[in-house]
């Protein structure tokens, strides 16, 4: 059977789904703004399409994921700047 760890073994602790529902939300809102910078359905390679300002925020993503690393937190930020970048990367080669 699967179950999530901690909470399948008793402990009711909410802290780690709380985490990977960020980590979703993260990938989520990197997708809505790729939807937001190239047309759905269309190519434009050399006009219309915002796929350089694309590139640049998943540039702009990545730093983000680099400084915003805190041990404090177990790279939380950190992995949800990553995960932004991974949504974005991702809807640019769906779209």
């Amino acid at each position: 059977a699967l179950g999530i760890e901690g909470v399948s073994h008793g402990r009711h602790g909410w802290e780690k789904p709380a985490d990977a529902a960020q980590l979703l939300a993260a990938f989520l809102v990197g997708a809505f703004a790729c939807g937001l910078l190239i047309d759905k359905n269309q190519v434009h390679l050399g006009g219309k399409g915002s796929y350089g300002a694309a590139l640049v925020g998943n540039a702009l993503l990545l730093f983000g994921a680099v400084a915003a690393y805190d041990e404090t937190q177990e790279g939380l930020p950190s992995a949800c700047f990553a995960a932004a970048a991974c949504g974005l990367q991702n809807a640019m080669c769906t779209s």
